[in-house]
């Protein structure tokens, strides 16, 4: 069985144990209901982005599909839809989307690096508005509800990001973004502008935009060199969007010593660090 085949089909077994034992957790009262239903969105999407993956690559023969091996559900993994379209470059299409699926989990990270950061839509956060002494938990309102709070307090842009974050962490990117923008507009603090900055870049990545999505994170990093969500962001997009592996080395080996990387994140950054040396040694 072709490698890119295998991990498919080891991504496919993973996200169907994380989805049965997320049902688990919920049934359990381990996982309250809101967070359950929107982290069962994220591997649902993630796993028909494996299935369609897997449907675009030849089957090998008598190849035995053996289970991957145990590991623990993702309590805090979101997917990205792969991107599908063929860059510049001349990369084969098959190509562009295993490298998008071995790069969905790198969002896996970026949520468990969202929960470090001090932005209002963590968990046990809320976002005070200032004037009118306005306060929400994002936790405890549904998108539409926090939809309204931002269209009635427009001014208070620590409501929106929450809502933008919501977005992102739920791979509704072109929600996103719309919020993201409207915030960059209104000149953001420092902390903010860099999450923003590396987030649309993500965003422009999964949309085909790599040069774009190069830049805003380069500007993301110019801002504050210790954001280790554009430090992780970068290494994925200079060797899957600029296909540059020689480059692409050294960022991923940096996002690598991240401390406390979940251990399939890890066994991603390491693979992609092997597919770039390979293509240096091709």
């Amino acid at each position: 069985m072709s490698s890119d085949y295998q991990r498919l089909i080891e991504r496919r077994d993973l996200v169907e144990r994380d989805i049965e034992e997320l049902s688990e957790q919920m049934a359990d009262g381990e996982v309250d209901e809101t967070t359950g239903v929107e982290l069962m969105e994220g591997y649902k999407h993630e796993l028909g982005a494996v299935t369609a993956a897997l449907a675009k690559l030849p089957k090998p023969s008598k190849a035995k599909q053996g289970p991957a091996p145990k590991a623990k559900a993702r309590p805090v993994a979101k997917a990205t839809q792969p991107a599908e379209s063929e860059p510049a470059g001349g990369r084969s299409v098959q190509r562009v989307v295993v490298g998008s699926l071995i790069v969905i989990t790198a969002l896996s990270i970026a949520i468990f690096l969202a929960a470090r950061d001090t932005t209002p839509d963590d968990p046990g956060g809320s976002a005070t508005a200032g004037p009118g002494d306005l306060t929400v938990d994002p936790n405890a309102v549904t998108n539409e509800q926090l939809e309204a709070v931002v269209a009635e307090n427009p001014g208070i842009p620590a409501m929106r990001l929450a809502l933008a974050n919501r977005y992102f962490r739920a791979g509704q990117f072109p929600e996103a973004m719309d919020h993201y923008r409207v915030i960059m507009e209104s000149n953001p603090a420092p902390a903010d502008e860099t999450l923003i900055l590396a987030r649309t870049g993500w965003i422009e990545h999964n949309i085909g935009r790599h040069e774009a999505a190069a830049a805003l994170i380069t500007q993301s990093l110019e801002i504050d060199p210790a954001n280790l969500e554009a430090q992780l962001f970068r290494g994925f997009v200079t060797l899957y969007g600029l296909n540059d592996p020689a480059q692409a080395i050294p960022q991923l080996e940096t996002a690598l010593k991240i401390p406390g990387l979940l251990e399939a994140n890890v066994a991603d950054l390491e693979t992609a660090i092997e597919e770039a040396r390979a293509r240096l040694d091709s």
